[in-house]
């Protein structure tokens, strides 16, 4: 009976190492001493606006933008990345006192604004404007009945094609899927989306069954083109769930709960999620394939953390309330160095052989159920029920 009672006891042992090590990312270590402090702070009267709600950085490190819901025109606020410092603006002009509660930026130097109307009835709105000046491209107007607003908007490359997306709350909510290669001419991307019903509809009927989402915040893209959406089901304020999304919007992968989740961003394996919470606003770093939660930092002046984006080895944050902007300390990924290539001579009058066809991985995304500590679970337990079969 001893023997039986450590055998389980060191299986079980077994077990709960296999699964620290499968379930910690590549990198967790680096996020060991991650803190935040204020980069910039804009009192009221700064601006002409108040209350930053939309936030996003350019890839290229030189701007932020901060989109502000309160007290003036939509306006679109170009900041200098240095120092924190005003360069320029944007103002949609086609519908007074609309919000512009979403920001979107590419590597061509493209900002995309997300824009509900004033009254938040019918229509919402989608702006191009090109990085120097902030001059508009093209604004594109969908029209849907009823209550209806805009949240979270981001861009993905894909070799020489770029896809936006944003999100539509309120009474319709949906996620859009739209292809601006050509910036004066987009046009939805048939080839996304499922409403559980129809598929390649150009968007996701996020209140569905088939994901279970409603309310909508911030949403991230990632170089595999999984979409990450802060979205409320029903248990919390703002948000209480992140949800991951297949490349092709047919349907969720795997969810990770996160207490009034509002903002995302996806880099190099993880996401940073920040919450809108008050004083005890956070930002949780998690992993992107296990979506586990490998750190959580908040901040001792924190108000209400609305989105944040990666320059450098920074992040960078608008929270809301007094309005700032935060930045995290270096995130500073190890440089590896590609293995050198082995190649066997092929000797005169040898047929060179062909290199076995390579297998092609599963499009379906693991869950937060991770696979591996389950196949380690069932063999070890095959085994204790080997050896216990024995002693009986």
């Amino acid at each position: 009976m001893k023997k039986t009672v450590k055998l389980l006891t060191a299986v079980i042992a077994v077990m709960m190492i296999v699964s620290c090590m499968v379930s910690a990312g590549k990198y967790d270590n680096v996020f060991d001493n991650l803190t935040l402090s204020e980069f910039a702070l804009y009192e009221q009267g700064t601006l002409d606006a108040v209350q930053m709600r939309a936030f996003a950085v350019d890839p290229n490190g030189k701007y932020y933008y901060g989109g502000l819901l309160n007290g003036g025109t939509p306006t679109v606020y170009q900041f200098d990345a240095k120092n924190g410092s005003e360069v320029c603006t944007y103002t949609f002009d086609d519908d007074a006192g609309s919000y512009i509660k979403a920001i979107a930026t590419d590597d061509r130097g493209y900002v995309y604004m997300g824009i509900a109307n004033a009254a938040n009835n019918g229509t919402i709105y989608f702006a191009i404007c090109e990085e120097n000046g902030l001059k508009q491209v093209k604004y594109v107007q969908i029209d849907i009945e009823g209550k209806i607003g805009v949240n979270g908007a981001c861009i993905r490359r894909d070799g020489d094609q770029y896809y936006l997306y944003f999100v539509t709350n309120y009474d319709t909510d949906r996620l859009y899927c739209y292809n601006v290669t050509d910036v004066n001419n987009p046009v939805i991307n048939t080839a996304f989306g499922n409403d559980g019903v129809n598929k390649g509809i150009g968007y996701l009927d996020l209140n569905s069954p088939l994901f279970g989402m409603s309310d909508a915040n911030n949403i991230a893209v990632d170089d595999m083109g999984y979409l990450y959406i802060c979205a409320n089901t029903g248990n919390g304020s703002k948000g209480d769930t992140v949800f991951k999304v297949d490349a092709a919007g047919t349907g969720v992968v795997g969810s990770v709960s996160v207490a009034e989740c509002f903002g995302v961003t996806a880099f190099n394996g993880y996401i940073a999620v920040c919450t809108y919470e008050g004083a005890d606003s956070k930002v949780h770093i998690i992993d992107s394939s296990s979506l586990a939660i490998v750190k959580s930092v908040g901040y001792d002046n924190a108000n209400n953390f609305c989105q944040l984006g990666l320059i450098g080895t920074k992040l960078y944050m608008a929270d809301q309330g007094p309005d700032a902007v935060l930045v995290s300390s270096d995130i500073i990924f190890p440089v590896e160095e590609a293995p050198a290539e082995t190649t066997t001579p092929v000797e005169s009058g040898d047929t060179p052989t062909e290199a076995p066809a390579e297998t092609t991985a599963p499009t379906t995304a693991p869950t937060t159920a991770d696979t591996g500590i389950v196949a380690a679970s069932v063999l070890l337990l095959a085994a204790t029920a080997v050896v216990l079969k024995k002693k009986h």
